[in-house]
């Protein structure tokens, strides 16, 4: 892991945070009062050293692969794991997570999510016997591998809302739950022979659409045309991929071996984390991968799975979003 990327808030720091967001009632639309309420809370209380590198991660050409927030504040108690597609206010006490994830994420970008993903602004991500054998953040017993999420939508014209990046914050853990694992793409391509960068940069690969999109009447088709996997610009990418079975068609053999080679090398690249309560995990999804192991969920002894995480997806502006159906005021659908 890269410390430099890792900032850990001071006990005073993380209380004084958790006072401010306590103030906040979360809004699971995302209505405009709402994200100005906890953007104000991180821009008052969150530290300079922390708001600096967020923002940075917003303006710069050559930002952070992954940034890593530690110790920040937790609800005082967690009574159970709920549904993951029902907004459940009595599994806590609380609502410093969801404040802590919009706030940060506003300061980065535009949060938003899918109805399709949890039907509020923010995604509880807890393993489900029903998404048993899905390649999604509710399965758990195959490897949801390497991947840039909704890398497919990066080629669909107006429909292009492959997030910016996302966030994950831990909410309860799992004694035995799944690494998450992040990959710097550039630091795979940078090892990479001439040959098969420039293999792998032409539009010779056709990838699959994440399975809720595919069913999309908006849509219409299941996989994209021939499409590069990086950008040309390989020195600051921009990446389209996702390693899970059967999702990228290469249309020869060299592509086909390059790319081996490249998937071969985001593995050797990544670092693998715990996402634990009072830990916060922001992905540039624009040129880093990312997975979580297979694993096998533990329960409490009311039944409810003990990993439970949350997440929200981060969008430069809403403008691409305005081809899809909008739910709410940050909820849309297809």
């Amino acid at each position: 892991m890269d410390y430099q990327n890792l900032f850990q808030l001071t006990t005073q720091e993380k209380h004084d945070l958790f006072l401010a967001l306590n103030k906040i009632g979360y809004d699971p639309t995302g209505g405009d009062l709402y994200i100005h309420a906890v953007r104000s809370a991180m821009m008052s209380f969150l530290p300079v050293r922390i708001i600096s590198a967020l923002n940075k991660q917003r303006a710069s050409i050559n930002p952070r692969p992954y940034i890593i927030l530690k110790n920040t504040p937790i609800d005082c108690e967690i009574f159970f794991s709920p549904s993951p597609n029902q907004y459940t206010p009595s599994a806590k006490s609380g609502n410093i997570s969801e404040n802590l994830l919009t706030g940060i994420a506003s300061l980065i970008g535009e949060p938003y999510s899918m109805f399709f993903e949890g039907k509020e602004l923010i995604n509880n991500l807890i393993p489900t016997h029903e998404s048993k054998n899905e390649y999604t953040g509710l399965g758990f017993d195959v490897e949801l591998d390497f991947h840039i999420e909704n890398a497919a939508l990066k080629h669909l014209e107006q429909y292009n809302v492959s997030p910016l990046g996302l966030l994950l914050t831990g909410i309860r853990n799992d004694p035995n739950g799944p690494l998450t694992r992040i990959s710097d793409s550039r630091l795979s391509i940078a090892q990479l022979k001439k040959e098969d960068i420039e293999t792998l940069a032409p539009p010779l690969y056709s990838i699959k659409l994440p399975y809720r999109w595919k069913q999309s009447t908006l849509i219409e088709k299941e996989e994209t045309h021939l499409v590069p996997l990086i950008s040309e610009n390989h020195i600051l990418p921009d990446i389209s991929a996702v390693f899970y079975p059967g999702m990228i068609t290469a249309s020869t053999t060299k592509a086909e071996i390059a790319l081996e080679k490249f998937y071969s090398l985001i593995k050797e690249n990544s670092v693998g984390i715990h996402i634990n309560p009072g830990d916060l995990v922001y992905i540039d999804n624009r040129f880093t991968l990312h997975s979580r192991d297979k694993f096998m969920p533990t329960f409490d002894n009311i039944g409810t799975p003990l990993r439970w995480l949350q997440r929200v997806f981060i969008s430069p502006n809403l403008w691409n979003h305005r081809y899809l159906n909008q739910i709410e005021n940050r909820v849309f659908s297809i």
